[in-house]
């Protein structure tokens, strides 16, 4: 806790001190002027006695001259106090009203001095006062005499202990209200400079605010034309991508037909049959440009699709003749493997809403895959239907896909990491461009896996609304996102 020390009041000091010596000065004078016109028996003892208060008034003024006016206060002090008690060595002590008057300086003691001079000028006065009613006593003493040196006396200490507690009281009082000032005052300084700093951390902070508003817009400025320039650059790559594209399979497509023809119609070349390997050379041929055409096609797909320009034509598609063409689409691709073909759905399917070349496509993608990574065991298609959907797999008992990678497949490149991967080639786009077909038509798409025994992939197709409802074409477009 701060304790808060007040100083003597030193401005109501400077200001009545002065007066205070004036006029003692003054009583001074006047009564050695009464002594000089009115000698008496007790000459001597008033000359001490007014010498002594002329040199403590003396005294006084130098130190309120010297600006010691806490010690010119005090001295007063004592001197009202003692020489109106010491008054009663010359003029009795019985009927003497001048020892009132050392009440004054008790008084003047506690408003000017300051507490530690009450504390001091009070006994003093006390001691004094039982000492000029005692020491008589001790020389001569008469009944009446001492009876009423005793009353005057108890009177004169009353007089000094009232004045004394009264002047305590007030002296604390001002004091107290004194110090609630300085605390008040000291409390509502600290409130302002804490006003003060919080006002000014709150305008460093708007500045602060005002900066970063100004550095994110100019941010927002700059990603905005850096994303423009991106989507400029990738609808500008992708338009390249379909071009080429579309350019490159008119050449596949006449090497992909010369190379069939010379296959299966020798005949045309004015020839019977043609030698074996000249027939596998072509087949060859005819093999390396099917599969680049598949991965053109694949490639159109993905430029389709990131330019916003691959549509669905939508309509209600019966599936049981779909996924009987896909399974004689799988015996071919099984090229004479241990594997067995197995049909997990019954004759009766609901219509689903599809594109029916977009079904056949992701079928083929799934298919083919489940064909490629099995050596031996079974590969399956199924289907299954509810009131909203319809659910159809491909199972294989293949290599599997192990936790970390069955999401990463449905992106775009992606493919699963194996020692043995020279053995299964692929661009990794087929199960991408799948999943955006898939959602396309308002599917989903996700595997079941256990690495080492197999793989399902299922996805989903909505059937056909109720009567009246029509059929919208869709077009994918970047905002159905990349990849899982």
């Amino acid at each position: 806790m701060r304790v808060v020390r007040l100083a003597l009041p030193r401005n109501l000091a400077r200001q009545v001190v002065p007066l205070v010596l004036l006029v003692a000065g003054s009583l001074t004078l006047v009564a050695l002027g009464v002594l000089i016109l009115l000698p008496t028996s007790l000459m001597v003892g008033a000359y001490l006695l007014l010498g002594a208060l002329v040199i403590g008034i003396g005294i006084a003024v130098v130190l309120y001259c010297r600006a010691r006016v806490a010690a010119s206060t005090t001295l007063i002090a004592y001197l009202v106090v003692v020489f109106p008690l010491l008054s009663s060595l010359i003029f009795g002590f019985e009927h003497n009203p001048l020892i009132y008057l050392s009440a004054l300086g008790v008084a003047f003691a506690g408003l000017l001095a300051g507490p530690q001079t009450l504390r001091a000028v009070t006994p003093t006065g006390l001691v004094l006062v039982l000492a000029l009613v005692i020491a008589p006593v001790v020389v001569r003493s008469t009944d009446g005499s001492l009876r009423a040196r005793i009353a005057a006396g108890v009177a004169v200490a009353t007089l000094l202990a009232g004045v004394a507690m009264t002047a305590w009281v007030g002296v604390h009082q001002r004091r107290g209200l004194l110090a609630w000032k300085i605390k008040m005052t000291a409390r509502s300084r600290r409130r302002e400079e804490a006003l003060q700093r919080v006002q000014a951390d709150l305008e460093s902070v708007l500045r602060e605010r005002d900066h970063l508003r100004d550095r994110l817009y100019q941010q927002q400025l700059e990603l905005e034309a850096a994303r423009a320039a991106a989507e400029a650059a990738a609808r500008a790559r992708a338009g390249f991508i379909a071009t080429m594209s579309h350019e490159l399979r008119t050449p596949l497509n006449i090497i992909i037909g010369f190379s069939t023809a010379m296959i299966e119609h020798p005949e045309i070349y004015e020839v019977q049959t043609l030698a074996p390997p000249i027939v596998a050379d072509l087949a060859e041929i005819r093999r390396s440009g099917q599969h680049l055409l598949r991965l053109i096609n694949e490639v159109l797909d993905l430029a389709q699709v990131e330019a916003g320009r691959l549509e669905l034509n939508l309509a209600p598609l019966p599936l049981v003749p779909v996924l009987d063409a896909m399974l004689q689409a799988a015996r071919g691709l099984l090229q004479n493997r241990p594997v067995q073909l197995r049909r997990e759905y019954g004759g009766a399917l609901p219509m689903v809403v599809a594109d029916e070349v977009r079904v056949r496509q992701v079928l083929l993608n799934l298919l083919s895959n489940a064909c490629k990574f099995t050596r031996t065991g079974e590969v399956a298609l199924g289907a299954c239907a509810n009131s909203i959907e319809v659910t159809i797999w491909v199972r294989d008992t293949g290599i599997g896909i192990a936790a970390a990678d069955r999401e990463r497949i449905f992106n775009y490149f992606e493919q699963v990491d194996r020692d043995d991967a020279r053995l299964y080639t692929g661009t990794g786009l087929g199960l991408a461009i799948s999943r955006w077909l898939v959602e396309l038509h308002g599917g989903r798409i996700w595997l079941e896996s256990e690495l080492g025994k197999g793989s399902t992939f299922f996805i989903t197709l909505p059937r056909v609304p109720a009567p009246g409802v029509g059929f919208a074409r869709l077009t994918a477009g970047p905002a159905h996102g990349e990849g899982g």
